[in-house]
């Protein structure tokens, strides 16, 4: 190309380029504040992420006294969420006043928990709450809720159940929001009773004369929807007929005079679309945007010129988005919503399937079963599996689970009914039934009017790494805190460990660290570094940076103090259980009292338990393994590496030496590969290696099918614990003369589910076993080496049907849900 014409290509590209901004700015204002909603956009999907938040149950319904048993799933979008570290769980009464708070460290996206119900209890049932300290900063709707059904003793002796009368609400919906004169709309329609439950209804819309416009009928749990082209200033309403023939009257939405309808139809791996304006309105509604996005993130952006048309439309394309809630939202030239719809992407893409079987199976008293969970994949899955007494606990096929909740409920308003319902299946029929959910329930995490200004949410609870030592001085100016000041801490545990902290100074009067993990409470020793009076000078505050929690939460709206039919039969199921245990609870006590004149020598625990005592936890606590204390071992210390110590020690575990210097080595146990686990975290052989056998204190080595860690420990799990303070000189208290204290709160001191072993001659086993859950195991984790999992339980004196329930997540997001009946 000649330099002339370069120069030319450059002055024309540049002229047309002016030309184009300047035709932009005079006929689509809208699209320079479109750019400002993408970059917006943009901020709030990298910087303001959306977690939400799922929780598996052990059962559905509880009894005073019992514990409830929980494992909470945290999601970002599809994904598992990485960025809490703190979770938050509450149960409250049907006030609303807090009963019951607890916090526990997230680990692996997941975090498990307990509840301990009082004794006595009043209330027909609970409100469980959860939450992480980043979505306080967000609408509390998106929190997880829950209601928990608590038996009622008092049921009286004929073993009836009260009902409930029920009374019927209907609303209408309008495709994208409004009805508009003169533009057809799709009306959705839900009728529902107080508690939520669907009640089919029929029924005709008829204008303020009385007259008979059209018939409309429920299609699928009390939702429908019909066509409708109102007039401006109609006043419509619907008469219609409830479950029992009685006639109710109901006003259907005001009819705007002016505006703009959306109408969409979820289709195979696409969206069809249409907006259509008012015939009257301004300039504003001539020239709109249209977008849709998935998880915060733009999916799709498209002009509509309704210049010379009232309708134009479009299509899509949905093939590539992850399966879950897509929003649309049409502007108009200002920037401002005018109309908003929710569809539901269904690409199938969202499952992993384990397997479960049972190879040995007993229904008799206390008959042992062997669960058998296979999970054939490569990838990391983190799993938990409930099993009860099906009878006792009902059944609820379509209730809300993990595929339910992340894809659907977790992103959507208000009370779904056997949400589950709409993908456990694949019929065609489905994807109909479903739109008429995102129909009748609204979506909105955007502000739209704050991003069109820029505006971003004000964080007032920052995410943290676990636990913080913050320290605030107060009473003191800051100048006469040096720069270079810091606080030496000493943390003193319950498990009478304790750790050393340098606190470094922050700024002005607060110092901080974080990235801390205790239990239940800790006494913390400090002095200053720079100025020791400074204590002494000031008020000096501690605390570990969790979020102050309510004394209320929401109260129910509708509290729910009775039972719906569908409750009578695992009512009555309880009720014979209550009867058994009031039979039972004297025989036990006359055993009690028996005994009480009996001398019991106490077992006096060995070294070896003392140490599983002060480091092992979850999981990882007692079991049936090989203990070493290598604290007490003089010889450890001229070992090279703990797999040098290790050899020959344990029958069946193979050993061989890397190749080279530092060479990791490779083990073996009965053709399985050892899970490794340093402090209870999964880690390599390389990294053991190079742990100094000096820092070790304590090894625990579980055999294969133990149960514990990625896969059960199919291939056996070494554990391997670093030393804590206190360790080189045992017996002697660490001395903290002279120092100041301060008491900090830690996490919820995690709790064992307790499965007996019948197999085993223990007094324990005398008691009459009339547990409702057998068995509970919040932590099945399988990854390439270790896809099999066996667990064996018992059953308990009268159960003759179980539930089994398996439900999580693997790294790639997928999700499984399983539910078998064993009978």
């Amino acid at each position: 190309m000649r330099e002339f014409e370069i120069k030319w290509f450059f002055y024309s590209m540049k002229k047309i380029r002016c030309f184009l901004a300047v035709l932009a700015t005079l006929l689509f204002p809208a699209l320079v504040k479109a750019q400002v909603l993408d970059s917006m956009m943009n901020v709030y999907a990298n910087n303001y992420p959306q977690e939400k938040i799922y929780v598996q149950f052990d059962k559905q319904l509880y009894s005073a006294g019992e514990t409830i048993w929980f494992k909470g799933y945290l999601f970002t979008g599809a994904d598992p969420s990485l960025l809490s570290k703190n979770f938050y769980a509450e149960l409250s009464d049907p006030s609303g006043a807090i009963i019951q708070r607890k916090v526990y460290p997230i680990s692996e996206s997941s975090v498990a928990g307990n509840f301990d119900l009082p004794a006595k209890l009043t209330a027909r049932h609970l409100h469980f709450r959860a939450y992480t300290t980043w979505m306080t900063n967000f609408d509390t709707a998106f929190y997880f809720e829950k209601d928990i059904k608590i038996y009622d003793n008092k049921l009286d002796s004929s073993g009836t159940v009260t009902l409930i009368p029920r009374q019927t609400k209907l609303s209408f919906f309008p495709e994208g929001g409004d009805l508009v004169g003169g533009v057809e709309s799709m009306v959705a329609f839900k009728a529902e009773d107080q508690f939520g439950f669907p009640i089919n209804v029929k029924g005709s819309v008829q204008d303020k004369s009385g007259k008979e416009i059209l018939t409309f009928s429920s299609e699928h749990d009390g939702m429908g929807k019909f066509l409708l082209t109102p007039d401006a200033g109609d006043s419509l309403r619907a008469v219609w007929l409830d479950a029992h023939g009685i006639e109710h009257r109901t006003g259907l939405p005001h009819v705007m005079s002016t505006g703009v309808v959306i109408r969409a139809l979820p289709g195979n791996q696409k969206v069809l679309f249409s907006v259509a304006r008012s015939s009257e309105g301004g300039p504003e509604l001539k020239h709109l945007v249209i977008i849709a996005h998935m998880h915060q993130h733009l999916v799709y952006k498209a002009k509509i010129n309704l210049e010379d048309n009232f309708m134009s439309g479009g299509t899509i394309p949905t093939g590539q988005l992850p399966s879950g809630v897509l929003e649309l939202t049409v502007f108009n030239a200002d920037l401002l919503p005018m109309a908003e719809r929710v569809v539901f992407v269904n690409n199938h893409d969202f499952l992993f399937h384990p397997e479960v079987a049972m190879p040995a199976k007993s229904l008799v008293r206390r008959g042992k079963n062997t669960l058998e969970i296979d999970v054939p994949d490569t990838l990391k899955a983190n799993c938990s599996v409930a099993i009860t007494d099906a009878t006792a606990d009902g059944e609820f096929p379509d209730a809300d689970n993990i595929i339910s909740h992340m894809l659907l409920t977790g992103d959507i308003r208000g009370y779904v009914h056997d949400p589950y319902y709409y993908f456990a299946h694949t019929a065609d029929s489905l994807a109909n039934q479903l739109d008429l959910v995102m129909m009748t329930h609204g979506w909105r995490r955007f502000k739209w009017e704050a991003l069109a200004q820029g505006q971003v949410p004000k964080i007032k609870n920052r995410e943290s790494d676990y636990l913080s030592v913050l320290v605030e001085v107060l009473g003191v100016d800051p100048y006469k805190i040096a720069k270079d000041e810091s606080l030496n801490v000493i943390l003193s545990k319950r498990d009478s460990s304790t750790q050393m902290l340098q606190v470094p100074h922050i700024s002005g009067t607060k110092f901080g660290v974080t990235g801390l993990i205790f239990y239940d409470t800790a006494k913390a020793f400090y002095q200053f570094n720079v100025n020791r009076a400074l204590s002494g000078e000031a008020a000096v505050t501690f605390n570990t940076g969790l979020v102050k929690g309510p004394r209320y939460a929401r109260p129910l709206t509708t509290p729910f103090d009775g039972w719906t039919a569908e409750d009578s039969a695992y009512l009555h199921r309880n009720k014979y259980i209550a009867i058994e245990t009031a039979r039972a609870k004297p025989i036990e006590d006359a055993k009690v009292k028996t005994l009480e004149s009996v001398t019991v020598h106490g077992h006096v625990k060995t070294d070896a338990e003392k140490m599983d005592d002060r480091y092992a936890s979850g999981m990882f606590a007692g079991g049936d393994a090989y203990e070493y204390d290598l604290a007490d071992d003089p010889l450890a210390s001229a070992m090279p590496d703990i797999f040098t110590w290790l050899q020959g020690k344990v029958a069946g575990l193979q050993i061989t030496p890397g190749n080279g210097p530092g060479g990791a080595p490779s083990l073996s146990w009965r053709g399985g590969k050892p899970s490794l686990y340093l402090n209870e975290m999964q880690t390599d052989a390389q990294q053991l290696q190079s742990t100094p056998v000096t820092d070790i204190a304590y090894l625990k080595v579980f055999r294969p099918g133990s149960g514990v860690g990625f896969g059960g420990g199919s291939g056996g799990v070494i554990a391997v614990y670093t030393k804590k303070g206190g360790d080189e000189k045992r017996g002697n208290d660490p001395s903290f003369k002279g120092l100041d204290r301060a008491l900090l709160i830690g996490y919820a001191m995690p709790k064992q589910f307790y499965s007996p072993n019948y197999l085993e001659n223990s007094p324990l086993n005398e008691a009459a076993d009339l547990r409702k859950t057998l068995y509970w195991k919040p932590y099945v984790l399988t990854d390439k080496d270790n896809g099999r999992v066996l667990i064996d339980f018992f059953n308990n004196d009268i159960t003759k049907k179980f539930r089994v329930v398996l439900e999580g997540f693997n790294e790639e997001g997928k999700l499984t849900h399983i539910e078998q009946i064993v009978q």
